[in-house]
């Protein structure tokens, strides 16, 4: 049996799919590691911990949200299809035209601080090896 669920990928519309409501298969898809938010009373969103430290998707209670993530529905502890109310109120609740402008702000100044610091580490390398150098010919 296929449970309906919404896939929500960096860069993406929202989309509706079905999936198997095994935990193995949702694994197999997001990763092993996951998290779980519970959205509401029925809703949970489940994403990787492993997901790349740049791969922004969506902004959620003040927080970025990285890489690839599902949204499910819950009764009893039990996954199940979501609802079509629940589908419309997420759909546009994470629709892209929502979060972009504030995920490529994120991402750019997220850029910024990560070239600056290889730039410094850099710096601070050449100098490492410089004193190195002076010290091996002393």
């Amino acid at each position: 049996m296929k449970i309906k669920v919404l896939l929500v990928i960096p860069g993406k519309e929202v989309q509706v799919i079905k999936i198997s409501p095994n935990i193995k298969h949702i694994k197999a898809f997001l990763g092993e590691d996951l998290y779980k938010v519970k959205l509401n009373e029925d809703n949970l969103l489940i994403a990787s911990k492993n997901a790349r430290h740049d791969d922004f998707n969506r902004i959620y209670g003040g927080n970025i949200l990285l890489g690839t993530f599902l949204i499910v529905s819950i009764k009893k502890n039990h996954r199940t299809s979501m609802k079509k109310r629940d589908i419309r109120r997420f759909t546009k609740m994470f629709r892209l035209d929502r979060h972009q402008r504030k995920i490529d702000i994120y991402r750019e100044e997220y850029l910024e601080k990560y070239y600056l610091k290889i730039s410094e580490n850099k710096k601070i390398n050449a100098i490492n090896t410089k004193k190195f150098i002076l010290d091996m010919a002393a």
